[in-house]
């Protein structure tokens, strides 16, 4: 109803718009044109109208619905795509995964082979190194022990060297003074002054020499307390003469300090000091009291003495001698010696 409505409205505007065309009885072409005009006017409005609710009520509707399928495809095909992609994905990593750990396994292997070679190596190594060092350490300290034994050892000896000496100086000294004094006291004349001169005193005991005073002449040169006025003595009178002759003429004062003086150095004249060393020694009367209370320790010093010219010289010709005075040396007073 509506659309015969729309009709005869159409018709009759239709109608009307033809009969108000100017000149339409006039010319018959006209009037067509004029009535196509007018159809054109008078359906424009609701041809527009009409397509504009086909196109809502039918076109849009329709296209929505065929977007909506479109885009409901489209999301599938692409979902189903990525699952696809995500599993081939998942698939390429897992097969790229057993190949890298097949290619890793024996590196692995030879690495783990390498550690366990390089940790035993170490091992050794450091046992030889500790080994190494502690024979070292072991080496520098039993060289360390021994430089510092040796060391003190050579402190104590010279310390014990220098306190021996001390006290043999000191008894040298204090048994040469005895002696002296005894000397001095059994002397039947006056022995000279000191403080003559070398020349005067040499001349003094020629003199005393040549008049047959044996003793006094010992004795002036023993009180002098110089040892190369007592071998003056010693290279002018002959030992026979001196020693030859019962009884001795010299006192046992005088024989205690001539071995003392005479065996205080015995690297010069020793052939000289030592065949006076040996009558004098041989010709001590033991039964003497200041004999024995000097012969001890006056024996000690020769001995002491003729052992340091054993070791300084042992291939000295008089060598022999020196040891074979030593030897008669010993049974007269114990050894104190090394």
């Amino acid at each position: 109803m509506r659309e015969v409505g729309g009709w005869w409205a159409w018709s009759g505007q239709l109608e009307l718009r033809l009969l108000a065309w100017p000149g339409l009885s006039l010319y018959p072409q006209n009037l067509t044109d004029a009535i196509a005009r007018a159809a054109a006017d008078t359906l424009q409005g609701p041809m527009q109208a009409a397509y504009r609710e086909a196109f809502q009520s039918v076109v849009l509707p329709a296209f929505e619905k065929s977007c909506q399928a479109m885009f409901q495809q489209i999301n599938d095909s692409f979902r189903l795509g990525t699952q696809e992609y995500l599993q081939q994905l998942e698939s390429h990593m897992k097969s790229r995964k057993v190949r890298e750990q097949e290619a890793r396994e024996p590196v692995l292997a030879q690495l783990r082979g390498l550690v366990s070679t390089l940790q035993g190596a170490t091992e050794q190594m450091a046992a030889t190194v500790s080994s190494s060092v502690r024979a070292e350490v072991q080496h520098q300290l039993h060289v360390a022990v021994g430089s510092l034994q040796e060391s003190i050892l050579a402190q104590v000896q010279r310390i014990v060297k220098g306190e021996v000496s001390v006290a043999l100086k000191e008894q040298q000294a204090a048994v040469t003074s005895s002696i002296m004094q005894a000397m001095r006291s059994a002397a039947g004349t006056p022995v000279p002054a000191a403080h003559l001169d070398c020349q005067a005193q040499q001349a003094h005991i020629l003199q005393l020499l040549q008049q047959g005073h044996l003793n006094q002449a010992f004795q002036q040169a023993l009180t002098a307390a110089d040892l190369n006025l007592v071998l003056y003595v010693c290279e002018t009178v002959d030992p026979a003469q001196v020693f030859g002759q019962p009884p001795c003429p010299l006192s046992q004062p005088v024989l205690l300090s001539l071995i003392q003086q005479l065996a205080s150095d015995l690297g010069t004249r020793t052939d000289l000091k030592l065949s006076y060393l040996e009558e004098a020694v041989m010709h001590l009367d033991h039964s003497d009291p200041i004999t024995r209370d000097h012969m001890g320790s006056v024996m000690a010093q020769v001995r002491q003495k003729l052992f340091q010219f054993l070791q300084a010289e042992p291939h000295n010709s008089l060598s022999k001698a020196a040891r074979r005075l030593s030897l008669m040396l010993h049974g007269l007073v114990t050894p104190s010696l090394p």
